[in-house]
């Protein structure tokens, strides 16, 4: 919302309740307390505005000086709460203003640079946040760049005095650059008025306006800086090696097709599927295919889009760009896959609103699509058909189909208006979809390989071009045939069949033993399982049905422990000795300590995996709370960024299918606790020990119908979710199955004995 500083002061003096509807409107946060914080703050910052400091500075806070009220910024989802626009001298300037209605008096230093103990948790340091505001702004808005305009932030604290926990080590540099004020009488006469004194003096309408309506642009500069570290051979998180090379020079040459070659027709659009199983090095190729285009100086002007499609995706590969780039800003390339729906929650009710509460309620999602075109209603920035040149989707799978009942619900984008996957493919000149169809395991994760190429011939993007990483394995010790057998056993094979696949990478055969087993005329032997009621199935070996011999050599560490203690103890080994570790495990365990400020803290019988087991004839427990998430950042448990409990004890947190997906880590400790169990001879799948919400209501239908579609759809799912864990490590899998049965069927299918402790 723009508005001159006196329209907002007269607003906030004579109409405050009609402004706080107005922006409860505009961000479609309807809650009382948001509106008592926006009442609150507003009202002290246009005091803090009337200050005697501030006249000297009359001609922009007194009469004609922009700002801009809850701004989102283009294509995210983050929202400043006030930027003010004008000038200072002859040069365009902005100032983003971030408003903390917080008792500060109990606030004490983070744990780490850019956190705030806030109320006993770790929170995001206000000067961080505004920082990530003004660094965004700076790399990706259209306007700051064609005006070449100055960007700057600070804090005003409306509620109480005390900033020197703010202050101190380690935000002390932080603080500096992105000072916070409050309202004590010294900052409203001198320091708050002095920040603003050298940095917006005059009013510039144009340049307001320009901001307001800005879009969302790379600086193609800065992030081939970014790319450039990427594909620096130091970087070897991102080398890429045998099937990966040929999806990433395949997919080059699309790029060649698009947007080199043909020069008639440059804007030709395409849609690239690289499909693969867990391991094979989707989001390698995905991150060295990003940085090949934004340091390539012959493709033209655009966007080149890394785009991620969950909470987990999104904060784990900013976090991973900007850690890998050394460029604050460098996580504003990522983008979720709900910002390339044209409207968002709050246009859908405002259009409601004046319409009725039936509009676009239809289920025909694309005559609701071509209704709004109709209407000539505004489309966000970020959502244009062919705005940008490229879109790479990691872990595509993950994509929401709303042509399905299981697709729609309040999924942070409007469902009404159609599948994520398409309107990727509409807003994008070349879109590249990674995925593995078998690691989608929450029901509105129901996007289809089939579907993407219907769309894309909708489109006018013609059959997409599919390339195939089977047989390419960079986990699980490069070992394909310990994919398989993980397979072949949450199949329900038999334990006799699963021993045969199991020799081709037990570290307890010799080589000869493992190659003896591993081939057949040129592939795999695959022997046939019978499918019955309960079966579970994958789509086994497929480089042996394309004839592909692949040989690797390397052996994979898989061990089953009598106790969770023995398992920790050998992965804390493993860590002892350089080895990245993680605890995982199923939902078979319910989320309790999701609010807990510090959950490590809590009594074992309050944390989430409070676990009984004997030893030696005593009874004992092991305990853990699932990954601990603050402000929904993954990347807290995942990279174990710096402030973060996993940083100092990488064994302390248990990881969710949700979180892990996409990542690996040297070694893993599985918790295989009851949720699936093997019985005689199958699976089963513990109703009461699924606390999975994505699955919806499949716990409750398949209560009522035990062994019936229900029932084996959810019976899929929680196998799909162990298929995720066992493939998450690089050199090793741990596992503790307290079950007798299913660990004697996994043992009998291993050929191997109980590990010691």
């Amino acid at each position: 919302m723009l508005l001159t500083v006196s329209e907002l002061r007269t607003r906030v003096q004579t109409d405050c309740s009609r402004l706080v509807s107005d922006l409860q409107a505009i961000t479609g946060r309807y809650g009382k307390a948001e509106a008592d914080a926006w009442a609150n703050s507003l009202l002290k910052l246009e005091q803090a505005f009337a200050a005697p400091g501030f006249q000297s500075l009359d001609l922009f806070f007194g009469s004609r000086g922009n700002l801009s009220i809850e701004y989102q910024l283009p294509a995210a989802s983050s929202w400043c709460d006030v930027v003010l626009l004008g000038r200072h001298k002859t040069q365009p300037s902005a100032v983003v203003l971030e408003l903390k209605d917080w008792i500060t008096s109990g606030i004490r230093p983070g744990r780490a640079l850019g956190l705030i103990e806030y109320q006993g948790a770790q929170k995001l340091h206000p000067s961080e946040q505004v920082r990530g505001y003004v660094e965004y702004c700076r790399h990706f808005h259209s306007t700051i760049e064609d005006f070449r305009a100055t960007i700057d932030g600070c804090v005003l604290l409306t509620r109480d005095y005390y900033t020197k926990s703010f202050t101190e080590s380690p935000n002390d540099v932080l603080t500096r650059d992105f000072p916070l004020f409050t309202l004590s009488p010294d900052d409203l006469q001198t320091k708050f008025p002095a920040f603003f004194s050298c940095r917006l003096t005059e009013p510039d309408k144009e340049f307001a306006t320009a901001f307001e309506i800005g879009r969302y642009r790379q600086k193609r500069g800065f992030v081939a800086q970014i790319g450039g570290q990427i594909l620096d051979p130091k970087s070897k998180p991102f080398e890429l090696l045998d099937g990966q090379r040929l999806a990433f020079a395949l997919t080059e040459a699309v790029v060649a097709e698009t947007f080199l070659k043909n020069v008639n027709n440059p804007h030709q659009k395409r849609v690239v599927i690289i499909k693969g199983p867990p391991g094979s090095g989707k989001s390698v190729i995905a991150a060295r295919l990003w940085a090949s285009l934004v340091t390539n100086p012959d493709l033209p002007a655009g966007d080149v889009i890394f785009t991620s499609t969950s909470m987990s995706q999104n904060s784990n590969w900013s976090h991973l760009f900007e850690e890998n780039a050394g460029k604050k800003g460098a996580r504003g390339v990522v983008r979720k896959a709900t910002g390339f729906t044209p409207i968002q929650t709050p246009d859908l009710g405002q259009l409601r609103k004046k319409h009725g509460k039936q509009f676009l309620t239809g289920g025909d999602w694309r005559a609701n699509f071509k209704l709004i075109r109709d209407m000539g209603v505004s489309f966000r920035d970020g959502s244009f058909d062919n705005q940008h040149l490229v879109t790479i989707v990691d872990e595509a799978h993950a994509l929401i189909n709303t042509e399905h009942p299981e697709g729609r619900g309040q999924f942070g984008f409007v469902v009404a208006l159609g599948p994520q996957a398409y309107h990727i493919i509409r807003t994008s000149q070349l879109s590249v979809f990674l995925l593995d169809p078998d690691q989608a395991f929450r029901l509105r994760e129901n996007t289809t390989i089939e579907q993407v190429k219907e769309w894309a011939k909708e489109l006018g993007a013609g059959t997409p071009e599919v390339v195939s990483l089977e047989g390419s394995q960079f986990r699980c010790a490069g070992s394909s045939e310990y994919v398989a057998w993980v397979e072949a056993l949450l199949k329900a094979a038999p334990a006799a069949q699963n021993l045969i696949f199991s020799k081709g990478w037990q570290s307890s055969c010799s080589t000869e033993e493992r190659n003896a087993h591993r081939y057949e005329e040129g592939g795999f032997k695959e022997l046939p399982i019978a499918a019955e009621s309960g079966a579970i199935v994958f789509d086994m070996f497929p480089a042996a049905k394309e004839g592909k011999h692949v040989d690797y050599t390397s052996e994979f560490d898989f061990k089953i422990f009598e106790t969770p203690v023995a398992m920790e103890e050998a992965l804390r080994s493993r860590h002892a000795t350089g080895h990245s570790v993680r605890l995982l495990s199923t939902y078979s365990r319910e989320w309790l300590t999701a609010e807990a400020t510090n959950p490590h803290n809590l009594p074992p019988g309050m944390q989430d995996f409070c676990e009984s087991f004997v030893y030696n004839g005593e009874g004992r427990t092991w305990s853990r709370p699932w990954n601990h998430v603050p402000n929904g950042d993954y990347s807290w448990f995942i990279m174990g960024k710096r402030g973060s409990s996993i940083a100092e004890d990488p064994l302390c947190e248990v990881g969710c299918p949700y979180a892990v997906r996409g990542f690996d880590y040297d070694y893993v400790g599985i918790l295989w606790l009851n949720d699936l169990l093997w019985r005689t001879d199958k699976w089963i799948v513990n109703l009461d020990s699924v606390f999975e919400t994505g699955v919806g209501n499949l716990p409750k239908q398949a209560a009522k119908q035990a062994g019936k579609a229900a029932y084996n759809e959810l019976l899929l799912r929680v196998a799909q979710t162990y298929r995720i864990l066992l493939t998450r490590a690089i050199k090793g899998a741990y596992v503790w199955i307290p079950d007798t049965e299913t660990r004697d069927h996994i043992l009998a299918s291993q050929g191997a004995d109980i590990s010691p402790f």
